[in-house]
């Protein structure tokens, strides 16, 4: 697992420890993290806190050519499965 994927799985974990659901996203940016988070939706009843809208609120406004250069990471933790005990996505283009 790359060191991206591994924050994102990082993410996922804050997830299960709040009592939320176990997702876990990274917006990176040129090799660096610009932004992390993880599935808020449960523990602040929001409808559209997932993990990768949580991850681009919290790189914080930027311009658009910013965003069109990220790449982001989003790790699901299947807590429930023991034959797939992951999945994970990369999103390449926002």
């Amino acid at each position: 697992m790359d060191s991206f994927m591994l924050a994102a799985f990082q993410e996922a974990k804050k997830g299960i420890a709040e009592g939320g659901i176990p997702i876990g996203s990274v917006l990176v940016h040129k090799g660096i993290i610009i932004g992390r988070g993880h599935n808020r939706r449960v523990q602040l009843s929001s409808a559209i806190l997932h993990g990768e809208m949580d991850a681009i609120e919290n790189a914080g406004r930027l311009p658009a050519s910013i965003y069109r250069e990220c790449t982001l990471y989003t790790h699901f933790l299947r807590v429930l499965c023991a034959v797939v005990p992951s999945y994970c996505t990369v999103f390449r283009r926002l």
